[in-house]
């Protein structure tokens, strides 16, 4: 077959894509809802306003795949929806502020509707979720009297408000600033007559959206996941019902996804751990290419959507402790991808795992673990989880141990707990955290995120020896020095106690601890480590500092250890 006749590439004005009579566009199920947010759309807006200001040739707005409907007569875009949204929001905001002559009007109203049929038909059909809101909202008129909340509730009237804006701010003119009024009568002449897309024409559902992912693979807009939707309905393109179906399941695993505060690339980095528990060779969609190629599409995404219910019940248990410590590492994807693949497989020792999880991974954090040895191992554990080779069954879960204990090797974490410098370590505040949760019963205390209000408080300050505190009267500058940052001078406050606690005396701190010191402070602090300062010290000396110290280490070393 002739590659014209496959697919057939065509340099057209913006004019031309949305000017020509008989011809308008359609989005089809599978493609992503309208996403653009302000930062994207102000990039078109200044990027062809900025060709316009230098009297550039044209300006180039990209590719556009499109289907040729045989049975209908419109196109289905493969890539590219994203910006003919905006473009049609565009010209609804033009035609809808009144702010052009009559000659540029007329071409931007025949750009959202085709006028010189009988019958007045959209350039445009979107999502046909969307597409009652889009048409009530948009294309029938906009509302610039909309309160903020009305606004934020509806995607395409946010882009609608952000050109509006942008429009306005053309009309203004700073002399300072070097500044001119944009003459809009002769920008919407640039944009419809020099502003060009590249639009490629298929014959073939199969070659436009195997074209559409080569084209992404190359450094486009889309990321992994969506390149391995385009991927995989490539496999069933053709098949309507089977497409339709695969599209569904996909929106119920972005639903999953939300309720998981999870990015959908990232459960599908979990995943592929979960098939090849190894260090990817290559991009995230060229691994799952090669796991999805002799497999069923329809198959592979039920997979995926228990896998991803998996990672969804993990993190959804607020109360479960070893679950919000394992929250605070920097590498998540390691652990979650071990818990989801353990419900998986139906792994017998799940909660001995999660456990066991926790004490490997903040030893090797305390330790300061290398990254790729932490990465090996996280690999060799799902390999001993998932097993299924007959070579290789399910580890019992001294197995893991035993292989856990052979990583961290002689690096004794202790030792790094009873550093001087405690304070200026990364895993300080967590490992407070982990003794903060084993103080309560278990179960019985909701996750703490580490925010901008969760302080470490320096029992002695670090201005101990400012004029007017007693701390003198304890510490001299060498002991002082070695005690402030250790971990028995730490604790745990909330923002505002944090502030009025930071460089006083001990009998201060401890109403201020307590809540008791005539600010309005809301009782005793919610933070059991700290209640127990309090509690159990009628002054703080060196003595005091020690003991807590050791009593610290101790709770780590009963959390942490793992035998």
């Amino acid at each position: 077959m002739d590659t014209k006749d496959i697919f057939h590439p065509e340099n057209k004005t913006i004019k031309q894509i949305f000017g020509e009579s008989g011809v308008s566009y359609h989005i089809p199920i599978y493609q992503r809802p309208y996403s653009w947010n302000e930062e994207i759309v102000e990039k078109l807006w200044d990027d062809i306003l900025e060709a316009y200001q230098n009297n550039d040739k044209n300006y180039f707005l990209g590719s556009l795949v499109v289907i040729k409907n045989q049975n209908q007569d419109f196109y289905d875009v493969v890539d590219g929806q994203q910006r003919l949204t905006t473009l049609i929001i565009l010209f609804c905001v033009l035609r809808d502020l009144d702010v052009v002559g009559e000659k540029q009007k007329n071409i931007v109203i025949n750009s959202i509707k085709d006028l010189a049929e009988d019958k007045e038909r959209l350039k445009l059909t979107t999502h046909l979720n969307n597409q009652a809101l889009f048409d009530e909202t948009i294309l029938k008129k906009i509302n610039f009297q909309l309160t903020k909340k009305e606004q934020d509730s509806n995607i395409f009237i946010q882009t609608a408000y952000y050109f509006k804006d942008f429009i306005e701010k053309s009309q203004k003119e700073d002399l300072n600033e070097n500044l001119k009024k944009v003459d809009l009568n002769d920008f919407i002449n640039y944009l419809f007559n020099k502003t060009t897309i590249i639009r490629i024409v298929c014959s073939d559902e199969i070659f436009a959206i195997k074209l559409f992912s080569i084209l992404n693979d190359r450094g486009l807009d889309l990321n992994a996941a969506d390149i391995i939707k385009a991927y995989l309905l490539q496999k069933i393109a053709g098949d309507h019902t089977k497409s339709n179906s695969f599209i569904e399941v996909w929106k119920q695993i972005e639903g999953i996804c939300k309720n998981a505060d999870e990015k959908l690339q990232d459960i599908f980095s979990s995943y592929l751990y979960y098939l090849k528990p190894e260090n990817p060779k290559k991009a995230l969609q060229d691994e799952l290419k090669e796991q999805f190629k002799d497999k069923d599409p329809q198959s592979i995404i039920l997979d995926v959507k228990k896998f991803a219910e998996n990672i969804l019940e993990i993190t959804s248990d607020t109360k479960d402790r070893d679950i919000s410590l394992l929250r605070y590492l920097k590498h998540s994807v390691y652990w979650k991808s071990i818990l989801a693949t353990a419900k998986h497989v139906n792994y017998p020792s799940y909660q001995e795992l999660k456990s066991l999880l926790v004490k490997y991974y903040y030893q090797s954090w305390i330790a300061d673990g290398t990254s790729n040895r932490i990465k090996q191992t996280s690999f060799n554990i799902l390999k001993a989880v998932k097993g299924g080779e007959a070579v290789k069954p399910v580890q019992d879960i001294s197995e893991i141990k035993k292989l856990i204990v052979n990583n961290i090797g002689e690096r004794d974490y202790l030792t790094f707990l009873d550093n001087k410098n405690a304070y200026n370590s990364t895993w300080h505040k967590p490992v407070l955290l982990a003794i903060e949760y084993y103080l309560h019963e278990k179960d019985k205390i909701d996750f703490i995120p580490i925010t901008n209000d969760l302080h470490t408080e320096h029992i002695l300050p670090k201005e101990w020896n400012k004029e007017g505190l007693n701390w003198v009267d304890k510490f001299i500058d060498d002991n002082a020095k070695n005690l402030i940052n250790k971990l028995g001078n730490l604790t745990l406050l909330s923002g505002t106690k944090n502030i009025r606690a930071s460089n006083c005396n001990f009998s201060d701190k401890k109403e201020i601890y307590s809540g008791n010191h005539g600010r309005g402070f809301d009782g005793k602090t919610s933070f059991e480590i700290t209640k127990r300062v309090i509690d159990n010290n009628l002054e703080w000396g060196i003595e005091n500092i020690n003991k807590r110290h050791a009593w610290i280490i101790d709770q780590a070393q009963t959390i942490f250890s793992i035998y």
